[in-house]
């Protein structure tokens, strides 16, 4: 009875072995290679479409599998923009919480001129997800969409646009109240000039309208008083 008793504990040890080991190796292993399943990286995503609803407002269709909510920046900018260019654009902050939603950019405050736009969303991991899930704050890559975009704008040029911005540059890094008025510096700097009487008491205001600023001067002894602006008497 004793070497039966023996003879059935080995073969039930046999299976529990064969169990183990005989569908393909060691079982701590299996659970390696199936935690490595489940936890190989996401490709997530931002697409965008964009189309113009009015001269200045475009319409962003924004689809993203990233974990919701989170923040992105949303906005437009004139294409082809070099790093030293005064910008052409907007952008704004603004919380995705649909894997599909439309976003609205509206140009008309920054006066945008006509042409060709790039219209792009983006993910900053570094802000994005402060009030997201735990999966979206695990991103540490930025990731965004882009979309071409047409826009009637103000009906000035990208040219026009950019002249206008130099030359308001130079106004103001390098007039200041007390600067020497010099007629014939202004004009080539800032186009031609349409002149009248300044509200402030012997001062002339220079509406430049190219340049979209104006430069009031005093009579007494030449020098600018200040600049304004748009269109201006005092």
């Amino acid at each position: 009875m004793k070497n039966v008793l023996l003879a059935v504990g080995f073969l039930i040890s046999g299976f529990v072995v064969y169990s183990l080991y005989g569908d393909g190796g060691d079982p701590v292993a299996q659970v390696t290679n199936s935690a490595a399943v489940n936890s190989e990286p996401i490709d997530y995503y931002i697409s965008v479409q964009a189309t113009p609803t009015s001269a200045y407002i475009v319409s962003l269709v924004v689809t993203t599998n990233i974990p919701l909510p989170v923040e992105v920046m949303a906005g437009v900018s004139a294409t082809g923009q070099a790093p030293t260019d005064i910008f052409i654009g907007l952008s704004r902050r603004v919380t995705l919480t649909s894997p599909e939603q439309t976003l609205e950019i509206d140009g008309t405050s920054e006066n945008l001129p006509s042409g060709e736009y790039t219209a792009e969303v983006t993910f900053y991991p570094r802000w994005g997800a402060e009030n997201g899930t735990e999966q979206a704050k695990a991103i540490t890559e930025e990731i965004f969409g882009a979309a071409d975009v047409t826009l009637n704008g103000s009906g000035e040029s990208r040219g026009q646009a950019d002249q206008r911005n130099i030359a308001q540059r130079w106004v103001m890094e390098n007039v200041s109240v007390g600067t020497a008025w010099n007629e014939s510096q202004f004009i080539q700097r800032m186009g031609q000039f349409e002149k009248s009487d300044s509200t402030l008491n012997l001062h002339d205001a220079y509406f430049f309208p190219d340049t979209d600023m104006t430069i009031i001067v005093s009579r007494v002894n030449s020098t600018v008083a200040t600049w304004r602006m748009g269109e201006a008497t005092q």
